[in-house]
C-alpha cells in the first residue's frame, strides 16, 4: 500500500475545486429553471465540495490507495470524466447526482478511506455516463 504524494494530493484536490467552480457555473447559468430549494441544495453541494477540495489539499497526503498507480488514475479520470460531464448536464437531478457523487469521492479520498475509493469512483463514473448518455440523440 502507498500513500498519495503531496503533488498527488494538490492536483486532486484541484480537480475537485474545479469540478465544484464548474457546477456553480452550471448553477448560475440555469438559475431562471430551478427552484428555491434546488438552488439551495446545489449551493450546498458546492460548498461542500469545496471545503472537501480545500481539506484533501492537506489532510489526504497520508491516504492510503491500495495499488497506488491505477487507483490515482482511476481517482484523476472519474474526476476528469466528471467535469467533461457537467458540460452535458440538462436538469438539477443530473447536477446532483453529480455533485453526489463528487462529495462521495472526495469525502472518502479526505477520509484516507481506501475501501470506499473504488466505490466512489464507480459511482461518479455512473453519474458522468448517466449525464453524457441522455444527452445523446438515440437516449
Amino acid at each position: 500500500m502507498d500513500k498519495l504524494s503531496p503533488d498527488d494530493a494538490f492536483e486532486l484536490g484541484n480537480q475537485f475545486r474545479e469540478a465544484a467552480i464548474a457546477l456553480g457555473d452550471w448553477r448560475l447559468r440555469n438559475r431562471a429553471g430551478l427552484s428555491k430549494a434546488q438552488w439551495e441544495e446545489l449551493d450546498d453541494q458546492e460548498i461542500a465540495l469545496l471545503n472537501t477540495a480545500s481539506g484533501i489539499f492537506t489532510s489526504a497526503i497520508g491516504a492510503i490507495l491500495t495499488d497506488s498507480q491505477p487507483a490515482l488514475a482511476g481517482l484523476k479520470s472519474s474526476v476528469k470524466s466528471a467535469k467533461s460531464a457537467i458540460k452535458h448536464i440538462t436538469g438539477f437531478k443530473e447536477a446532483l447526482d453529480l455533485a453526489s457523487a463528487l462529495l462521495l469521492l472526495a469525502g472518502a479520498v479526505y477520509s484516507g478511506n481506501a475501501a470506499i475509493i473504488p466505490a466512489g469512483i464507480v459511482a461518479l463514473q455512473d453519474a458522468a455516463e448517466a449525464i453524457l448518455a441522455s444527452d445523446e440523440p438515440d437516449a
